[in-house]
């Protein structure tokens, strides 16, 4: 995403903070400085930066659940709405997807549970820097924010989980691209919702309604690809007009046999024509001239047959992280590349 840094790793995560996201804590630090001066404005900051983290933990509860079906989530990025996790893939399974969506609200539940005999005990912590202990202090406000993150990510209107969740459930029984179709309706028709209230006094509520809206039919026009992308092949979206490069071509050669030809990957094959991995047109030019074999620069690929679902050949693409990949005949010699590019017209 643009206009994000990365601040930390986490089990192989990165996360993000969305440049605009700064706006929020000198939003809401002036505001507590308005009321209360310095002391309330560390406060409030704070009470904003722990309730983010809160926010953080849940896009993580959401990866871990991807991860236990061996789905990636490449980063994680912070934004002054909300969190969003990036994952590689959704599942088309709907036990898992619905695993998945609920993993975010579990884990602010269980927050909310850890936070919960701090406010029982009239401990609810730091009310010198402006929480007041008779509304449970800075414990009871994060306890109160962590089950209404809960229910509002619950509302079944995507982008939201409890989109997801309705879809999951509905997918048990139906087609994913009907469930998809139903459970974005039925969002919209909850953004319409939000619409009315907006205009009867609440401006917000208008933000949300759009918000959702266009998320819903984001989704929508997405089980319309891919019902549309699993009747196609991806021998249909594949090139033949490409070059190969045998594993024992001479690096001496490459300079020459480069500057004729304008590929950006090239296959590497055995003399049956079989791949045995790629290699990049800049990994070869540095090579170039130099006694390093090919193999040195040539990486394993995953290589998709001609009768593989496009569908499928771009979940293989995302899960891999290539961009362009060998396409191999019954006997497996390539007979062909196909690219994201060339998939992703495919709903055109």
């Amino acid at each position: 995403m643009r206009w994000s840094f990365r601040i930390a790793r986490v089990s192989g995560i990165d996360v993000k903070i969305h440049a605009t996201f700064f706006l929020i804590l000198v939003f809401y630090g002036w505001l507590y400085y308005q009321s209360g001066g310095l002391a309330s404005a560390v406060g409030g900051v704070i009470f904003v930066l722990l309730l983010f983290f809160c926010v953080l933990l849940h896009e993580f509860g959401h990866a871990f659940a991807a991860r236990a079906y061996g789905i990636r989530t490449p980063d994680i990025t912070l934004l002054p709405i909300g969190g969003v996790a990036r994952l590689e893939r959704m599942p088309r399974n709907p036990i898992q997807e619905l695993v998945i969506a609920v993993a975010g609200p579990a884990v602010n539940i269980v927050i909310a549970l850890l936070l919960l005999p701090f406010v029982l005990s009239g401990n609810g912590g730091w009310d010198v820097l402006g929480f007041d202990r008779a509304e449970g202090g800075l414990a009871g406000k994060l306890l109160g924010l962590n089950l209404v993150l809960v229910l509002f990510n619950m509302i079944p209107a995507f982008p939201m989980d409890g989109g997801r969740v309705l879809r999951a459930l509905l997918a048990t029984r139906l087609k994913h691209s009907k469930a998809t179709l139903i459970a974005g309706r039925v969002g919209q028709g909850i953004a319409l919702l939000f619409a009315v209230g907006g205009f009867l006094g609440n401006p917000m509520l208008i933000l949300i309604a759009m918000f959702v809206f266009a998320g819903a039919q984001q989704e929508i026009a997405m089980a319309r690809y891919f019902d549309a992308s699993e009747e196609s092949s991806v021998a249909k979206f594949m090139t033949t007009k490409f070059d190969t490069l045998p594993a024992n071509f001479p690096p001496l050669g490459l300079a020459a046999f480069l500057a004729e030809r304008g590929q950006s990957v090239f296959p590497i094959v055995d003399p049956s024509m079989r791949v045995l991995g790629v290699a990049e047109r800049s990994r070869l030019l540095a090579i170039a001239g130099t006694y390093d074999g090919i193999s040195s620069v040539t990486r394993t690929v995953p290589v998709l047959p001609t009768g593989l679902p496009a569908a499928r050949a771009i979940e293989v693409m995302q899960s891999s992280g290539e961009s362009i990949l060998p396409v191999v005949n019954a006997g497996g010699q390539i007979v062909g590349l196909v690219s994201a590019a060339a998939l992703g017209g495919m709903a055109s």
